[in-house]
């Protein structure tokens, strides 16, 4: 008699739905449509770490993701929208001078992205390039960097 409880094997051929550099690819493309990004704040923004222990950023594409994240530690704080401008203009060269990597979407269960701030930058930049060239009418929202003004040595 076949063992009812007995889970089958994950098929070979089957594709895995999680592609980190895809889900990083529409993270980028996310936050540059609607021109912001999430964070905790509380007294201060909340850092979570990485596996070997470095500070990071905890950053979410939408307000309800963060909100997930409104619990144990972190339940006093608040979701803040950072505009894309001053995230690229302040808030990236104020990580990278405190070695501080960036978390994308920090699920409950404690999936992330984790980035260097400033690949980060250079990724935003580059798609900002490929956006101004198609439609630069966008660019007339003051909260939307210019890939131009985009300064990656600081």
């Amino acid at each position: 008699m076949r063992n009812p409880y007995q889970r089958k094997a994950a098929s070979k051929t089957q594709n895995s739905a999680y592609d980190p550099l895809q889900v990083y690819k529409s993270f980028i493309e996310t936050i540059v449509a609607q021109a912001s990004i999430y964070a905790l704040y509380q007294d201060g923004w909340a850092l979570c770490a990485t596996p070997t222990g470095q500070k990071a950023f905890a950053t979410w594409q939408s307000k309800g993701l963060a909100k997930l994240l409104i619990k144990d530690n972190w339940e006093k704080y608040e979701v803040q929208e950072i505009t894309l401008k001053d995230f690229v203009e302040k808030v990236i060269p104020f990580l990278r001078q405190e070695n501080t990597t960036l978390s994308l979407d920090l699920t409950p269960e404690g999936q992330n992205i984790l980035v260097a701030p400033e690949k980060f930058l250079l990724d935003i930049k580059n798609y900002l390039y490929q956006i101004y060239v198609q439609k630069p009418e966008l660019f007339k929202n003051a909260a939307i960097p210019l890939p131009r003004q985009i300064r990656l040595n600081s």
